[in-house]
């Protein structure tokens, strides 16, 4: 299989070895699309907000043909399969809920349908009608009804949605069938891979324009508008990732490195929604304060600045912000010990570069203050900040209890903030207490060789490179060099990546786990961690730790060109060889490997 980028007109390409190469497009208003080469994920199809709520809408769009995808081409504004004789483009307009497909040919095309809210992936009380419309459309009208066979009450309908497919040639057949798929990548995840899907029309021609909305009305009109604009729709959204690729970034002597930066870019642009940003797609489809505020170091300063600003009038009385917003996506709202961590460490690159005004400083020290006064008196215990399990960033109990106690990571992030208030006020109060929580830090956490993942617990993990990235003071640059060393040589994943547990560690699994969480951060190779270690080495001695800064930054550029969804980051990799696993494009693999390459 080929994979082609296509971007700003400048071009690449490379015969690789994964077995369907797929995409990810976005409307960047929550909506997106997600295929492959074959249908192989639940996961997989067309999604679009209606209302506040995310639905999946299509499951499939098949041409009637034999012949072999090959090329996959990412544009940055669309993708498109190559069947030798004929191409498949996929496009996605921006803030439109509706996916455009077009064929160089005029051929059937089956129309698949797997309506459901995202994520509810019970089987009953599914109901479908199909229909033509005049002017070349056909709707589809779904009903989702209560089933006593999984749930309380039977029949009572729970919403409708209708789906317009307007088009350029003539009606093949109404189907009207029932088809039963298993996901291959489902079940490699030990996730459930057997559903059944309704597979609605078959459609002879060259352009659709496949809408939802809540009125078949709404999903006409909406249908009927974009068809009339594709080539302005395109034509914008190029324009607007042309503009993407010229202003983020320098452009790096390595060619692949270069287009895997501005792939990423691209990516991460993908993931912004009207409130915020994704953490990934295709099924961390929420705005987490942690991903949000780790990936906003590659926005442009402006976009960074304002993420930075909404975040801290979300502080808590506890000190600590919402992990996401409550109530919404049936998220808690304060189970995160360490996005407030990662709230004033881009406020003090905000400050320090001088880039807030007076009344947003003054804003930064009030929710500054807040915070401190707040973990010190509800997180804290015997000098040092503490976390219940499962609240940091490895949010799995499989993993020596959740990291209940006291994190290496949320200690730097506490000297962070102590600096920057006494920064900010002059008051003498936040340096004894940086100064206190420091002693208490390299008394009980560093042995001169290793520094602890968490007090009593010397289990070398990658965290340490966090506690670097947020407060390099910790250790002297000479310290650090051997902390940074002693963790490679237990983490170290030759091809290119670093594990979440120390390989020799009896919890340690090489191979992705999917769902069970098993290997989830006892051996899976994370790419955003990755990009800030390298970063982190960068920073401590560039010369010594040459070789794996460069061995990282090509893993993470094959990652986004080669593996998994063309032109996006990948959250993880098993630990034994580089794969693309886990979500397929994911906020902060994308945002750290930018940063990375800026270096």
């Amino acid at each position: 299989m080929k994979v082609v980028h296509v971007l700003n007109s400048r071009a690449i390409e490379k015969e690789v070895s994964e077995a369907e190469p797929s995409f990810i497009l976005s409307n960047s208003a929550g909506g997106f699309a997600h295929f492959s080469t074959s249908n192989s994920s639940k996961y997989q199809g067309f999604f679009a907000k209606i209302g506040n709520k995310l639905f999946k809408i299509l499951e499939g769009v098949n041409a009637a043909s034999d012949e072999k995808i090959s090329p996959v081409e990412n544009t940055g504004y669309s993708a498109i399969f190559h069947r030798g004789s004929f191409y498949e483009s996929f496009f996605v307009p921006q803030k439109r809920n509706c996916l455009i497909y077009q064929s160089s040919i005029e051929l059937p095309v089956e129309l698949s349908f797997d309506i459901m809210q995202a994520n509810d992936f019970r089987q009953w009380g599914r109901h479908y009608s199909v229909a033509e419309a005049a002017n070349n459309a056909v709707v589809v009208h779904f009903t989702k009804k209560t089933d006593s066979r999984e749930d309380s009450s039977n029949g009572r309908v729970e919403y409708d949605i209708f789906v317009a497919v307007k088009h350029d040639g003539f009606m093949g057949s109404l189907n009207d069938e029932w088809m039963k798929r298993n996901y291959r990548l489902d079940k490699k995840r030990n996730s459930a891979s057997e559903r059944y899907v309704y597979k609605a029309a078959t459609i002879t021609a060259k352009t659709l324009a496949i809408a939802a909305a809540e009125t078949a009305e709404a999903a006409l009109k909406e249908a009927n508008a974009v068809f009339k604009s594709i080539d302005r729709l395109k034509k914008e959204s190029k324009a607007h990732y042309d503009r993407l690729y010229k202003s983020l970034l320098k452009q790096s002597s390595n060619e692949e490195t270069a287009m895997a930066a501005n792939a990423a870019a691209i990516a991460l642009d993908r993931l912004k929604t009207s409130q915020g940003m994704f953490a990934g797609l295709p099924w961390f489809f929420q705005e987490w304060s942690r991903d949000e505020l780790v990936s906003c170091i590659a926005l442009p300063a402006a976009e960074k600045k304002k993420v930075v600003l909404k975040h801290l009038d979300r502080v808590l009385d506890d000190g600590r912000l919402p992990n996401i917003e409550a109530g919404k996506y049936g998220g808690s709202p304060a189970n995160s010990a360490d996005s407030i961590g990662w709230l004033f460490k881009r406020a003090s690159e905000l400050y320090y570069e001088k880039n807030l005004t007076a009344a947003e400083v003054k804003k930064l020290k009030h929710a500054l203050k807040k915070s401190i006064d707040g973990l010190l008196r509800f997180h804290s215990k015997n000098g040092f900040i503490t976390n219940e399990k499962d609240e940091t960033w490895m949010d799995t109990s499989y993993n020596d209890n959740g990291r209940k106690g006291v994190c290496i990571e949320i200690q730097a992030m506490q000297l962070n903030m102590y600096r920057l208030m006494h920064k900010i006020s002059g008051d003498s109060t936040y340096k004894k207490l940086e100064q206190s929580l420091l002693h208490n830090v390299r008394r009980f956490l560093w042995n001169g060789s290793i520094l602890a993942d968490r007090l009593n617990d010397f289990t070398v993990r990658p965290n340490v490179f966090i506690a670097a990235y947020i407060y390099p003071q910790l250790l002297s640059k000479k310290e650090w060099e051997v902390c940074f060393e002693n963790a490679i040589q237990r983490l170290w994943l030759d091809w290119g990546g670093i594990a979440t547990i120390d390989k020799s560690h009896q919890n340690f699994r090489s191979e992705y786990t999917g769902e069970t969480n098993e290997s989830y951060h006892r051996g899976d190779s994370w790419f955003w961690l990755n990009n800030l270690a390298a970063i982190v080495m960068h920073n401590i001695s560039s010369r010594k730790f040459k070789s794996y800064i460069q061995k990282i930054a090509a893993a993470s550029a094959s990652d986004i060109l080669w593996k998994g969804a063309a032109g996006c980051g990948s959250e993880l990799s098993s630990a034994s060889s580089q794969k693309a696993e886990g979500c397929l494009n994911q906020a902060w693999s994308n945002a750290m490997f930018i940063e990375l390459v800026e270096l």
